[in-house]
């Protein structure tokens, strides 16, 4: 079994390192390094902070002699299952490179890139000119070697789906190559919570199993979908979800069974399975993925899949190219596809809403999926932002509880209106984040969130609870939005310095406030003072927000933070029947084609159903399915 593990993992002997190990021209490369070394650069240790994927990163680059000879990240609030290896691996290329002009990481490009970025501003600081030191164009070798390989069944993609279908088609029997774009496993499977599962044996444990069945949650999923969506579908892979989840953890994945996560939903189905260990989501996957190794199954990392090949409505085999160039012509007789959807392809994304979108993805997900089935006479499917939370334009990573103003827009005592001064739902809906984020997006690119000067006080000293929000909005289990009981002592200053930024707005009363925001003013006036009515009544005649929430704004001071829409990926653009088979536009089976996980939407309308855990579910039930189904089709 060979693995193509394409990261860096040595310092090649002459001195330069990529990310892919040492290239054919890495001689040429140390000399243009060492002839861009500059030696009127100042001896030091600098410091340098710049905007990473979650938040702030601190890089200090230490310069001796004219080159570059250490590089730490010191401080940074990046995810760790994704960026891991950039907050490493690109340190030391540089280091080894003598330059910023190295290979990121797959996957983490927002990460590599900041990393690269405050090291040139290092150079800089201490006089040098970090172009000079970037003459290397780069430090992979381009390989244009072809390498023929074959299987019964190829996997694209190593998220949750591509690593349930490649294990459960090797444990039928296949041989299975497993390729993957990033260069670790587990897609955007390793920032979700965990999956949705009925009746599995930790529901049993807890008494839950038999208290409602796969037809209640279809009813109330249909109907919550306004029956536009594919009930047998849905059905299909619900009715496998509780076994797949007792076949996960055989294999030696963990899960805790929470039931629901948000409050909003407590008395919703309780279907869902958190990540035992929210710290080693990653851990999880590799270990799934060891076990698939260990049997015999083949992992290609950094080996993105480019075409499909088929003959007469059969799929016959995948062109994948490895990061050094290599060419992987794989013959085969079924093909999964776990491609993630197309969240990270920002212009499919913004030609499918109408505006740009904040998306929370790997960066990998791109839609590639969908382009290679229609490539080879797939039909094109449903497509859905999975919407789920809002957050500011601070360029902080939302639900990560880090975010000081977008306290202000999670805080139910505040008022949201849209670009035209016009609330639009109770505020304390928030409490759902799929929900808020769908009222929020059918406003468009951006709403505001408004609060008084006396309620940024209030929270200064005394939390959210000083406003009668006793309750925190999570994301994620263990990451509440903000505190509830504890000052929020950063929060003003953080609001002063958005205002300084643009993305935060103030005024000593509702119509300047108005000017500044852009919108009309006398719409806001008339939004604001209707509403410090229905505080002084304690009732929402309109949107009936609870009444605890009800803060008047008053005649003072007021700051309005500037929102936007979440979306944890773009869904769908594979069209599949209820089986998951891959079909044409008129229903013909492409025959071994099979695709699950966020590469499929027809389940759903067109927007994220409140169902916890849904979109795991799909990816690991769905892709357990898709590999069984694709091993007993290479077999047959």
């Amino acid at each position: 079994m060979k693995r193509n593990v394409l990261r860096m993992t040595a310092v090649c002997l002459a001195g330069m390192m990529a990310l892919t190990g040492c290239s054919s021209g890495t001689a040429a490369a140390a000399s243009a390094a060492a002839s861009a070394e500059t030696s009127g650069m100042k001896d030091g240790t600098y410091s340098e902070t710049v905007q990473g994927r979650n938040a702030d990163i601190t890089v200090e680059t230490t310069i001796e002699g004219g080159k570059i000879t250490n590089v730490v990240v010191t401080d940074q609030q990046e995810t760790k299952e994704v960026a891991g290896a950039a907050l490493t691996d690109v340190p030391a290329a540089i280091v080894a490179a003598n330059s910023v002009n190295v290979d990121g990481v797959t996957g983490a490009t927002v990460t590599s890139d900041a990393i690269k970025l405050a090291v040139s501003n290092a150079i800089t600081e201490a006089g040098g000119d970090p172009d000079s030191m970037a003459a290397v164009e780069s430090t992979s070798s381009a390989s244009a070697e072809t390498v023929n390989l074959e299987a019964d069944v190829v996997v694209v993609g190593a998220g949750g789906t591509g690593v349930s279908a490649a294990l459960a088609a090797q444990q039928s029997g296949a041989k299975v190559i497993l390729l993957e774009k990033a260069a670790t496993v587990g897609g955007v499977s390793i920032i979700a919570g965990g999956p949705m599962g009925i009746d599995s044996q930790d529901q049993k444990d807890a008494g839950v199993a038999g208290t409602f069945t796969v037809n209640d949650v279809l009813d109330y999923w249909q109907s919550y979908n306004a029956w536009m969506d594919d009930g047998q579908l849905f059905y299909n892979i619900a009715s496998k979800s509780g076994e797949t989840i007792d076949w996960l953890e055989e294999n030696g994945m963990e899960f805790t069974f929470m039931g629901t996560e948000q409050a909003a939903h407590a008395d919703g189905f309780q279907t869902y399975h958190i990540y035992a260990d929210q710290d080693n989501k990653l851990g999880y996957y590799e270990t799934l993925v060891q076990k698939f190794e260990d049997a015999g199954g083949e992992l290609y990392l950094e080996t993105p899949a480019t075409e499909l090949h088929a003959e007469n409505d059969k799929i016959t085999g995948v062109t994948a190219v490895g990061k050094d160039g290599t060419t992987y012509e794989i013959k085969c007789d079924a093909v999964v596809l776990g491609t993630g959807g197309f969240g990270a392809n920002s212009e499919m994304v913004e030609e499918k809403v109408g505006f740009p979108l904040e998306t929370f993805t790997t960066g990998t997900q791109t839609g590639d999926g969908a382009t290679m089935s229609q490539a080879i006479g797939a039909g094109v499917g449903k497509t859905i932002q999975q919407y789920h939370g809002v957050t500011s334009y601070s360029g902080i990573q939302t639900g990560q509880g880090k975010d000081e103003i977008a306290k202000a827009i999670y805080l139910a005592s505040s008022v949201w209106v849209n670009r035209r001064g016009s609330r639009f739902c109770p505020e304390d809906l928030n409490y759902d984040t799929a929900l808020c984020s769908n009222a929020a997006a059918t406003q468009g690119e951006y709403f505001f969130s408004i609060m008084s000067e006396d309620m940024v006080d209030a929270v200064a000293d005394g939390g959210s609870q000083a406003l009668g929000v006793d309750t925190a909005v999570a994301y994620e289990p263990t990451i509440p939005m903000f505190s509830v009981d504890e000052p929020w002592t950063d929060f003003k200053a953080a609001l002063e310095d958005g205002v300084d930024k643009g993305i935060v707005f103030k005024g000593s009363n509702a119509e300047e406030l108005a000017q500044n925001m852009g919108v009309d003013p006398d719409t806001l006036k008339q939004t604001l003072a209707q509403y410090d009515e229905y505080c002084a009544e304690g009732v929402d005649e309109v949107y009936g927000k609870d009444s605890k929430y009800l803060t008047a704004l008053g005649d003072g001071t007021l700051y309005a933070v500037k929102a936007r829409p979440v979306s944890l990926g773009g869904i769908g653009g594979v069209l599949v029947n209820s089986n998951l088979q891959v079909i044409k536009e008129d229903g013909t089976v492409i025959g071994g084609l099979y695709a699950a996980g966020n590469d499929v939407a027809e389940i759903y309308n067109n927007s994220y159903p409140l169902v916890e855990g849904v979109t795991m579910m799909t990816a690991l039930t769905g892709g357990r399915i898709c590999g069984l189904s694709a091993a007993e089709y290479a077999a047959n």
